[in-house]
C-alpha cells in the first residue's frame, strides 16, 4: 500500500487548562490494531499545560482496527513489517505536526512523543530522523529500528527519552527493545529505560514511572 504522506489524520485533542503563555504539545501514537482513543484515555492524567492531540493511523484493518504499517506472515509464521509503509507514516505523522502546529497558532519548535508499540517505534523513528523537531520521546512497548531512519547530520544527543517493555511481552520480545538501547546510546541518545513484570501492556507500575518522569522534565 502506497500512504499519502500529506494527508491529514483524523485526530483527538484536548486543549490546555492550564495557563501558560506558550503551551507544550504532546502528540500520541498508538500501536498496530488499535485507534486514537486508546492513548487518548490517559490524556486526563497528562499535565494540564499540555496540547494533546492523538492521531490515528492512515491503514484501516477493520473497524475501529488501525495501522501505522502492515505486518505480514510468511508460512513459518515468521513476522514480517513494510518498512517502506514505515517511513511514509513517519513522514506523514511530521506532516501532521505541522499542520496542528499551524492550526493551534503554536509557536513551538519542538514537540512531544508518546506512542506503544508500533507507535513507539515511530516515535524513535521521527525523534531520529528529525531531531530538531522533537524535545521528548516516551516510547513504551516498542522498539529502535534504524530500518526506519533517514540519516542526516542533525544533533541528537539533545533528545530527553523515555523507554520501557515488558519482561514477558508475546508480541514484541523484550531483546529487540534491548538491543534498540544499546543502539541508541552508541548514538549518543540519553535514555531512561526501565523493565516490568509485565506482558504487552501499560502496567500500573510503568504509567506511575513516565508520569514521574515526564513531571521532572522542562516543559
Amino acid at each position: 500500500m502506497n500512504i499519502d504522506s500529506n494527508q491529514v489524520l483524523e485526530y483527538l485533542h484536548q486543549v490546555p487548562t492550564e495557563e501558560s503563555s506558550n503551551p507544550p504539545v504532546l502528540f500520541l501514537i498508538h500501536g498496530y490494531g488499535s485507534h486514537e482513543g486508546d492513548l487518548f484515555s490517559f490524556a486526563r492524567y497528562l499535565p494540564k499545560t499540555y496540547h494533546i492531540i492523538a492521531l490515528r493511523a492512515p491503514i484501516e484493518l477493520s473497524e475501529g482496527s488501525y495501522a501505522w504499517y502492515t505486518i505480514t506472515f510468511d508460512e513459518d509464521m515468521n513476522k514480517w513489517s513494510n518498512d517502506e509503509e514505515g517511513i511514509q507514516s513517519r513522514d506523514l505523522i511530521q506532516y501532521n505536526v505541522k499542520h496542528h502546529l499551524d492550526r493551534i497558532n503554536s509557536t513551538r519548535e519542538q514537540v512531544d512523543f508518546l506512542g506503544f508499540s508500533q507507535g513507539a517505534i515511530l516515535s524513535w523513528a521521527l525523534g531520529l530522523t528529525y531531531p530538531k523537531m522533537i524535545d521528548k520521546i516516551m516510547a513504551l512497548s516498542g522498539f529502535f529500528n534504524p530500518k526506519l531512519i533517514s540519516d542526516n547530520k542533525d544533533s541528537k544527543a539533545a533528545l530527553n527519552c523515555f523507554s520501557s517493555h515488558g519482561i514477558i511481552d508475546p508480541v514484541i520480545p523484550i531483546s529487540h527493545t534491548r538491543k534498540g538501547i544499546d543502539l541508541l546510546r552508541e548514538h549518543g541518545v540519553s535514555v531512561a529505560y526501565k523493565e516490568y513484570d509485565a506482558p504487552h501492556t501499560i502496567s500500573p507500575d510503568n504509567f506511575k514511572d513516565l508520569m514521574e518522569w515526564l513531571q521532572n522534565q522542562d516543559h
